[in-house]
């Protein structure tokens, strides 16, 4: 089948004009005459009434019509998918995260971020903020997404995406039993936290210097799931990331402390300040900022 005798077809129909068509088409009128011509002995049948002063469709063109603008349409579209398929990008993209980023945000932007760019392959390492940081600047990850500020002056970052920090507490600890809670109740007591270089410890002991909290021991735990299941076996209390309550985890656990205000923090995005990014550094920040343009 000519398919650029149905385009002219599809033309001829919606401009409602042989003139117009030819126009539209960048080609001669006689041209668009002898496609209709072609067109009416493929299908043996009348597709356009035309005189002077009258131009109307038939029945039966209207079928054709109607065909030919899904034919048209269906080209079209392959051709896209064979253009995309030939410049879809390859090779590698090496993601650093820190746990709470790793473990709780960025699983859901892989998925989408893998199915645009299938034909990328995915290495996503966990590690705490301080040693995602340093191996972004050791170029042993092309990307970081860490928690908390970022402090070397080799790196630059941009934030994308608010986090809240909320107090935990165990079910049965004494806290709970205050009718209302006060600064005092949280002086001399155990708590549970993160490992030293992780954003989400250095949040909490910020807080605990700010408000000057008596601590009386702290147990040390490297992952955020050994830090909630620390608390809910009634170690300590601990100050942990809201995206982790969010993600079904220690829910119950959580205790609302109105006389504290804590410090904004945000996820960010790294990457090596005086490097050029790869394309696929760079289409992946795209994703990311798409995907949580909203939450700034």
């Amino acid at each position: 089948m000519d398919l650029e005798a149905l385009r002219t077809f599809i033309a001829v129909v919606e401009g409602k004009s042989f003139t117009k068509a030819a126009k539209t088409r960048m080609i001669s009128q006689p041209s668009v005459s002898l496609h209709i011509k072609n067109l009416e002995e493929l299908f043996q049948t009348k597709l356009i009434d035309r005189s002077p002063k009258h131009f109307h469709i038939t029945s039966t063109g209207e079928l054709v019509y109607q065909r030919a603008k899904q034919i048209a349409g269906i080209v079209e579209k392959t051709k896209e998918e064979v253009f995309a398929y030939h410049n879809q990008l390859t090779g590698s993209l090496t993601i650093g995260a820190s746990y709470t980023v790793g473990e709780y945000i960025l699983p859901a932007l892989l998925k989408a971020f893998d199915q645009v760019h299938p034909n990328i392959e995915l290495k996503v390492y966990i590690d705490n903020t301080e040693t995602i940081n340093r191996s972004v600047l050791l170029h042993e990850f092309d990307i970081g997404l860490v928690e908390g500020q970022v402090k070397h002056k080799e790196l630059r970052a941009f934030p994308f995406l608010e986090d809240e920090m909320v107090l935990i507490a165990p079910p049965d600890h004494p806290i709970r039993d205050k009718v209302t809670l006060q600064f005092n109740d949280l002086q001399g007591l155990t708590w549970v936290g993160r490992e030293e270089g992780s954003g989400t410890r250095d949040i909490m002991d910020a807080v605990i210097r700010a408000y000057s909290i008596d601590v009386r021991k702290l147990i040390t735990i490297g992952s955020n799931h050994g830090v909630v299941q620390a608390v809910q076996h009634g170690l300590g209390l601990s100050f942990i990331s809201r995206s982790i309550i969010d993600n079904k985890f220690g829910e119950d656990l959580m205790i609302r402390l109105p006389f504290i205000q804590m410090p904004n923090r945000y996820f960010s995005c790294v990457t090596p300040a005086e490097e050029e990014l790869s394309k696929n550094v760079e289409v992946f920040m795209e994703a990311l900022k798409e995907k949580y343009s909203s939450s700034i």
